[in-house]
């Protein structure tokens, strides 16, 4: 979501870091995989930001 709404992730050092990502890319074929797309996307909308297709 940081890097989504802030362009901003942190490092492993802590220090924040910035990610300036037009696209997000959501990898997974684990049980789990579609219901956290679903909770992503609506985190997502929910911050106000547009969900579609590239």
């Amino acid at each position: 979501m940081r890097i989504a709404r802030d362009g901003v992730t942190t490092a492993v050092t802590g220090e924040p870091v910035a990610v300036p990502a037009r696209t997000l890319c959501l990898h997974g074929d684990g049980a789990e995989a579609a219901e956290l797309a679903r909770t992503l996307r609506a985190a997502l909308e929910a911050a106000g930001l547009r969900v579609g297709a590239p």
